[in-house]
């Protein structure tokens, strides 16, 4: 058969991470004798002129799309539709995250199959069929992890499916990206400082290889959406093999672990440390839960070569810890960073804003916990600020937090408005405030005002307590307009490049706060912090809503709430997982075969 595997763009700028996903659907489909091409437009960026040529010419039997996150359905819906009407007997089959709004996708756009999960052996078993023209509903029900509608137009989700044991998980063939162009961006020269030491030691440049040593997480936090069941750690002796292969064949020195959960397997951890000193690489290690971590490991680590260790921490107030079930102490996340610290290793703290029960006590809360966090970062010259990555909470589906919205009206039930949420979080990163759904209560404008407010807060006490730093009047005043200056050579060299916009960041969301802490640095202007704030959110951001409404429903709440408490008890306090009645569209909810999609793993 002639099958496609293509790729979606994810973010606005080509993603570093490689597509694993799409690379081993084409090297599971060897095991059965298909030879499948890779189209990665999340890569190349083809014209639309060019991604119609190339399926019109090539008129494939099956077209796989990934769409490894649920912000691709506008895209995904594109592309199939452009497959569809330029090569109208082609097989669309769509994998990835997307695929937990499944029925969205197979009656509003022109996908014929949606895989869920682990995709390896579900993808063998749905070509198999479709090669003998085994299409009928009774063979399809009998193909475990795909979704399709059958012959009466009903929806049918077929269960999950089988999955590779941790043994049997391949390692990712690079030679499909060495043949697409591509391998020269996911195996980059590491020319920054990314992998210094914390005494600004560089290790000289050399390439860098993204590798996944795990697969899955062993938490299940309300806003995270996950195929995965379990947790499978990968073989330490299959992983150095391929560690090797990446020094040998592309000459690797640096490893960014790119896992969900790195170190909950304590002892492959361990192990796959000492096997990379060993090796004389440099790493970072992302996902990691600080509940896994003691002084010990921490410095095993460092001891073989580890630089950085990232911790989901998402909130510095337990009651937000608690909703989000992330079954984790603030005490626990403080301890990490601090261990980290002392150990020698650099790392991020990572924040998510604004779900459901969040208040300016569980803000404050995270300012305080951001406050003591900002003595156990390797800072230099920079501000905590620049260690801090702050998202506002984006509900995704196959999510509790997906399900609440639905429940609460913040999206709706129906089909139609489920595609319209999810058109509207398209092609777009969390952090962008022009998509958020306010789910607190509370004023949207006071909401956006959060991320700034910490930030800024953050800085300021950082500067008065290290460096007992304060601004005189002239010295805010010299600040702005010199800001203003900068903010208009940036937009000329923007308009002069013809590009007409910035290149956005990568995985982690690092915002300058610096425009609004210098208020904060002088006992003056430190009373017009708040209202500079709401000025500078409402009109120096693109939002649905004119700045003048946001200020005008912030300043009507506001005078409301001068007699009437502003507390909320319909807010959640407990998980969202338990508070969240999942709801069917269908009038007959036990025959509705999405509710294993809603309820996620």
């Amino acid at each position: 058969m002639k099958i496609c595997i293509a790729t979606t763009p994810i973010r606005p700028v080509p993603t570093y991470f490689p597509p694993f996903g799409s690379l081993a659907i084409i090297q599971s489909l060897r095991g059965i004798g298909e030879d499948a091409e890779f189209y990665n437009i999340d890569y190349h960026r083809y014209a639309e002129s060019e991604i119609e040529s190339y399926f019109k010419e090539k008129q494939f039997d099956v077209v796989g799309i990934s769409s490894v996150v649920s912000t691709a359905y506008a895209y995904t819906k594109f592309l199939a539709g452009l497959i569809r009407r330029v090569s109208p007997n082609t097989v669309i089959v769509v994998g990835g995250n997307l695929a937990a709004s499944a029925e969205i996708l197979l009656r509003k756009s022109s996908v014929d199959f949606c895989m869920t999960g682990d995709g390896e052996i579900i993808i063998r078993e749905l070509i198999t069929a479709l090669r003998e023209g085994k299409l009928d509903d009774e063979h399809l029900r009998k193909i475990k992890g795909i979704c399709f509608l059958e012959s009466d137009g009903s929806f049918n989700f077929t269960g999950y499916g089988a999955k590779p044991t941790a043994a049997e998980v391949e390692d990712p063939d690079y030679t499909i990206l060495e043949k697409d162009g591509s391998i020269s961006h996911y195996l980059p020269e590491v020319a920054d400082n990314r992998f210094d030491s914390i005494e600004g030691k560089s290790f000289g440049k050399g390439v860098s290889a993204t590798v996944v040593m795990t697969k899955g997480c062993v938490s299940r936090c309300t806003f995270c959406h996950r195929w995965e069941k379990g947790y499978r750690a990968l073989p330490p002796a299959n992983v150095v093999n391929h560690v090797k292969f990446l020094i040998e064949r592309y000459n690797i020195r640096y490893i960014d672990l790119a896992d969900e959960n790195f170190g909950s397997d304590r002892a492959q951890a361990m192990e796959l440390a000492r096997c990379m000193g060993e090796l004389g690489l440099r790493w970072r290690a992302g996902g990691v839960r600080s509940s896994t971590v003691n002084p010990e490991t921490l410095k095993h680590w460092k001891e073989n070569g580890c630089v950085n260790v990232t911790y989901g921490t998402e909130s510095g107030s337990r009651a937000m810890l608690k909703i989000m079930e992330k079954k984790i102490t603030v005490e626990q996340n403080m301890n990490a960073l601090k261990w980290t610290y002392e150990a020698g290793m650099r790392s991020v703290i990572q924040i998510i804003l604004g779900m459901p029960g969040e208040t300016d006590e569980t803000v404050q809360e995270s300012i305080e916990f951001l406050n003591e966090a900002s003595n156990y970062l390797y800072l230099g010259d920079n501000f905590p600020s620049s260690m801090i990555s702050l998202n506002y909470a984006q509900a995704l589906p196959g999510t509790p937090l997906y399900e609440y919205a639905r429940q609460h009206g913040f999206i709706g039930k129906s089909m139609d408005e489920e595609e319209q949420y999810l058109l509207r979080i398209s092609d777009t990163d969390a952090y962008k405030e022009d998509h958020f759904v306010n789910y607190t209560g509370f004023p949207l404008l006071k909401v956006l005002m959060w991320q700034q407010d910490i930030l800024a807060k953050v800085d300021a006490n950082y500067l008065q307590r290290k460096y007992n730093y304060q601004l005189s009047l002239l010295g805010v005043i010299k600040f702005y307009f010199q800001l203003i200056v900068s903010r208009l050579r940036k937009q000329t060299v923007q308009a002069s490049s013809g590009k007409g916009y910035t290149e956005e960041s990568g995985y982690y969301n690092f915002r300058e706060a610096g425009k609004f802490t210098s208020l904060l640095l002088n006992p003056v202007t430190k009373f017009l912090f708040h209202p500079f704030l709401a000025l500078g959110m409402a009109f120096g951001r693109k939002h649905e809503r004119s700045g003048f409404v946001l200020i005008a429903d912030y300043l009507w709440w506001s005078v409301k709430h001068l007699f009437v408490s502003s507390r909320n008890d319909a807010l959640p306090t407990e998980s969202l997982r338990k508070v969240t009645t999942i709801k069917s569209s269908m009038e007959d909810s036990k025959s509705d075969k999405m509710i294993p999609l809603r309820q996620g793993r």
